[in-house]
């Protein structure tokens, strides 16, 4: 009995076939892979941005309380507000140098605690000098506080501190001044990013220069320029 014949359109697919399937699916992946990467990232960061915005609104409802809550008569004024949430101890004046950041999830400022609250300049409550009565993150719903997309964590434990987590944390949040020429001092929120090299924001205060560069997201440091990358919180003397 005569073997059925096998026709070319029964034949599978010859190894140089396979191979330029392959070789093409290779391709496409190497081009598809990183930009869906990019893109996941790039929607991180916009997350973090929307925290940003978020913080400030948080960040001015309570330094308002917090100004109406202290004496008529003391010398506090905003400005000495927001210098305690850049981690600014001496926030009794500022000049065209000055520069401070600190991350918002450090235990030992007014973004969160309550380890040591810091008390703003001339700030008293019947006739004593008083620190706020409150944190920024205690004004806030728990329910509504804002998660570092790249971890998951709060932004205010020490999973969203990269000197408290001994490494670079993307998404981690600083609070920063920096002087102007005309005396008004501009603040804002700087932030991580994947490509950032160390954990500490750096300060100085009082002095010359900024908050290194190679802490934070492209183009955002902490002199003027690079906190105008940031997201601005408000401008005050």
């Amino acid at each position: 009995m005569r073997k059925p014949k096998i026709t070319g359109t029964e034949q599978g697919f010859t190894l140089i076939e396979l191979l330029l399937v392959m070789v093409i699916m290779g391709i496409m992946l190497a081009v598809i892979v990183p930009r869906a990467w990019r893109a996941n990232v790039d929607s991180k960061y916009t997350l973090v941005r929307q925290n940003c915005t978020e913080l400030v609104a948080f960040a001015s409802n309570w330094a308002e309380e917090s100004l109406l809550a202290q004496d008529n008569t003391c010398g506090c004024t905003m400005f000495n507000y927001y210098a305690t949430l850049t981690g600014y101890t001496d926030n009794s004046a500022a000049n065209p140098g000055w520069h401070y950041g600190s991350w918002i999830a450090r235990q030992d400022g007014n973004w969160t605690g309550p380890s040591a609250p810091i008390t703003p300049n001339g700030r008293t409550i019947d006739g004593t000098a008083a620190a706020p009565e409150s944190t920024v993150e205690a004004k806030i719903d728990p329910s509504k506080i804002p998660r570092n997309p790249f971890n998951g964590a709060s932004v205010f434990v020490s999973a969203s501190d990269p000197a408290a987590a001994g490494h670079v944390v993307p998404g981690a949040i600083c609070c920063a001044g920096a002087g102007e020429s005309t005396g008004m001092v501009y603040f804002a929120l700087i932030f991580q990013g994947t490509d950032s090299t160390t954990t500490t924001p750096g300060s100085t205060g009082g002095g010359t220069g900024g908050l290194p560069s190679t802490s934070f997201y492209a183009g955002q440091d902490g002199n003027l320029a690079g906190l105008r990358n940031g997201v601005f919180m408000a401008r005050l003397n």
